[in-house]
């Protein structure tokens, strides 16, 4: 494993308002595994937030219409954590109210399951931090995993 502190990585990498660039994530993810020796079990989970943040924003801040970047910045912090950072110019997101959100993550029979509202409970499950800030021109969304063994997943 490299010395974290080092900047040998590609730190940041920036998409357009596309769907099919979200290709372009997991190779770049890939190389922050080899770089920073993390498990499959994080690739996973990292890749996993990064598609579904990178998604929504594709397709309901920017509602799908091309030509709109955004960008993520990965930050290592020692060798305990791992964050990503997205920043997009789109509409500010509203988060849901708390309560409605946690009432929204009851269990609820199959059938029943509407489509969208998943997102922030599964980006929940999977990173260790999640948070948001409106910007004054877009949004940014930081999603944190921990280095250290027996951490969240």
């Amino acid at each position: 494993m490299r010395d974290i502190s080092a900047e040998t990585v590609k730190d940041r990498l920036t998409l357009t308002s596309r769907l099919s660039d979200l290709a372009l994530v997991f190779p770049w993810v890939d190389e922050l595994a080899l770089e920073y020796a993390l498990s499959g079990e994080l690739v996973f989970a990292i890749n996993l937030c990064l598609e579904e943040a990178l998604s929504n924003i594709v397709r309901h801040g920017y509602k799908e219409e091309p030509g709109h970047e955004l960008t993520i910045d990965v930050c290592a912090d020692g060798e305990s954590a791992l964050s990503f950072t997205i920043e997009d110019h789109a509409p500010h997101f509203v988060p849901p109210d708390p309560v409605a959100q946690e009432a929204a993550t009851a269990p609820v029979p199959f059938e029943e399951l509407q489509p969208g509202g998943q997102g922030l409970p599964l980006m929940r499950r999977f990173a260790d931090t999640l948070t948001w800030q409106p910007m004054p021109n877009g949004n940014r969304l930081t999603i944190g995993f921990s280095l250290l063994p027996n951490q969240g997943r």
